[in-house]
């Protein structure tokens, strides 16, 4: 298979065999010709998906699919795309970037007179947060924060700590993803990014929390709240191969499955057991929409009927 390159990007094309298309591209800005790097591809129709790696390029093999299989590319800060298979033979898929019409300016003089910290982890029995779909496409957790009330002028997002949960197969791997600052949409679902920029973060080997100031973006915090949310990336660097007994709970019997290997993607994020009370406002994001952790099946004895919940450390100022 001979891949064509030019001087300003990789052709994008599908190779057809026997019930199997390997699809191979790159994403590119549609102003500037630059490639996107991280650009989330999802079909939403099969529940798969993948991300682009750091010079936008993508390769995936997909089994059964038609032609008129639609991917959904989507990218913090440009036009979410969807693009048949067909349509993809010998093309680049290039993004255009989002213009945001502002319907009021505000001036505030950041002074940091007064912060305000917000800590979920306090007295809260930790839990480890993978990727929620299995390993099977890019999905997103995100957790609802209110305004305080005693911030009367500006309030801004100072900064946001994401903690990592400790264990064997990711303490000593670097890995990579995607920080979202959402509004609260009309729906009361997260909605548009209030953070524009794509923000990737990097957490390094052994490092069990990562801090991310983020005052020079100038986020501004809404009257109705704000969503803080992580999204995953399925790059290589993110790859690895989980092998282990699976416990499948029923109500008369058990299934054990052993020695099962699944691919999935770091990091593994640390979160909290919750209770699922009616205010219960943590979602995760799979090809369908927004839902809410709750409707989650929390009767593995781990999770002592309660229910898992991203959880960051919040500092707002004025």
């Amino acid at each position: 298979m001979k891949q064509l390159f030019s001087a300003l990007f990789l052709l994008c094309f599908y190779l057809t065999t026997a019930q199997e298309k390997h699809v191979v591209g790159q994403v590119v800005n549609a102003e500037t010709l630059e490639p996107l790097p991280y650009v989330n591809i999802v079909l939403e129709e099969k529940h798969r998906g993948t991300s682009t790696d750091g010079q936008g390029r993508f390769s995936f093999l997909l089994k059964n699919a038609a032609a008129s299989t639609v991917l959904k590319f989507s990218y913090v800060g440009f036009k979410t795309k969807r693009i048949n298979l067909a349509a993809l033979e010998g093309k680049v898929v290039r993004m255009q970037p989002e213009v945001s019409n502002l319907s009021e300016v505000r001036l505030y003089n950041i002074t940091r007179e007064h912060s305000e910290k917000i800590n979920d982890f306090r007295g809260k029995d930790p839990i480890g947060l993978g990727n929620f779909s299995g390993g099977q496409f890019p999905s997103i957790v995100a957790r609802y924060y209110e305004r305080p009330e005693n911030f009367e002028g500006g309030c801004f997002l100072e900064q946001v700590e994401v903690r990592f949960f400790s264990t064997g197969l990711n303490s000593g791997r670097r890995s990579k993803f995607r920080l979202r600052i959402m509004a609260v949409g009309e729906d009361g679902l997260p909605g548009e990014d209030l953070l524009r920029s794509d923000l990737i973060v990097e957490r390094d080997p052994n490092r069990f929390k990562v801090k991310m100031p983020l005052l020079k973006y100038r986020i501004f915090i809404p009257e109705e709240g704000f969503f803080v949310a992580v999204e995953h990336l399925f790059i290589e660097e993110n790859k690895y191969v989980e092998e282990k007994d699976y416990r499948v709970y029923r109500s008369k019997d058990t299934l054990l499955y052993k020695d099962v290997k699944i691919v999935k993607y770091l990091p593994v994020f640390k979160g909290t057991l919750e209770k699922g009370s009616g205010n219960f406002k943590s979602y995760f994001k799979d090809t369908n929409g927004w839902k809410k952790m709750n409707i989650l099946d929390n009767s593995n004895p781990a999770l002592k009927g309660e229910v898992p919940a991203p959880a960051f450390k919040i500092t707002l100022t004025d």
